[in-house]
């Protein structure tokens, strides 16, 4: 990276750069060394067709969040203390999912209006929120598509100092997993100091080593000449994912760990509930599939989010 020149290390930039409108208060996260560079030069991403374009995605997330509120009532669902065992299992799973995706529009939409303004006022900062939350089966991939520009700045400022992630010896294994885990209980701290919210961050490093456990015990070359067999386990693998990452942001920002809990309960009480959840397990393995034919198709064009 090539630092901001030595003139531009002042109070007067540090005040425009610390309290810029568009993103101090809710909006993607800019380096001091990104923000002067585009105060200084203008970036050649900044168009009016593409600015343009992005109020119409902002527009749509807008009317959509509109839409869900109006007419799929979840979220007063959840905040009346419902009975949970009086709802079928599959009212409680469509509840936790809709649940999930009016958290997603929620931060969308502050973010991207933000961004949107940046847009229009010549500054270009990074999306936060790179794939929708119906898109996603890696636990690992999910954290680096939500929150994108808060993302990079664990990493660079945390994650990397702490000694990033290694999965070569049983020790740096441990180390690496310890290091996840500050990196999460910073993370829930900084939302707010609830106990519900440190069981989530703990929640999600609990549910990553599953996955960073296969990955560093059974890598990819493993299946070189086995592609459908390494695709079917890979997506078997994503619905346990997926699973988990729903029980755990509905554990920290909606239900909470005894709302989680009665859902579960009123899923598996009976045989019926048992039937819908293998159910709606095929239903995640075929979405999956789906998802790696989205990541094939965006290689084939060239773009590489890694995520």
């Amino acid at each position: 990276m090539v630092p901001a020149p030595a003139d531009a290390f002042s109070f007067v930039h540090y005040v425009a750069y610390a309290i810029y409108a568009p993103l101090y208060l809710t909006g993607p996260i800019v380096t001091f060394n990104d923000y002067i560079s585009q105060s200084l030069h203008r970036s050649a991403s900044i168009v009016p067709r593409r600015t343009a374009l992005y109020a119409l995605r902002f527009l749509f997330a807008l009317f959509a969040m509109e839409f869900v509120l109006h007419f799929v009532y979840v979220g007063a669902i959840s905040k009346a203390g419902p009975v949970w065992s009086s709802y079928r299992p599959s009212q409680l799973a469509l509840l936790s999912y809709f649940n999930l995706h009016i958290i997603w529009l929620k931060l969308l939409i502050p973010w991207r209006l933000s961004r949107l303004w940046a847009l229009v006022d010549g500054m270009d900062p990074p999306e936060n929120m790179l794939r929708c939350v119906s898109d996603n089966y890696s636990t690992l991939l999910f954290w680096r598509a939500w929150h994108r520009s808060y993302n990079r700045w664990l990493v660079r400022y945390l994650f990397v100092p702490l000694g990033g992630s290694s999965f070569a010896t049983p020790l740096s294994a441990l180390r690496s997993v310890a290091t996840y885990a500050a990196v999460f209980t910073f993370v829930a701290l900084w939302h707010d100091i609830k106990l519900r919210l440190l069981l989530w961050g703990w929640l999600i490093v609990l549910f990553m080593l599953p996955e960073m456990t296969v990955g560093a015990l059974v890598p990819r070359r493993v299946w070189h000449g086995r592609p459908t067999a390494h695709r079917m386990v890979a997506c078997a693998g994503a619905v346990c994912s997926i699973l988990t990452m729903m029980s755990a942001n509905l554990v920290g920002f909606a239900l909470g760990l005894d709302g989680l809990g009665a859902v579960v309960r009123g899923i598996l009480h009976d045989a019926s509930g048992i039937a819908f959840l293998l159910a709606s397990c095929g239903c995640l393995f075929v979405g999956v599939q789906l998802m790696f034919e989205i990541r094939q198709a965006e290689h084939r064009r060239g773009i590489d989010i890694k995520c």
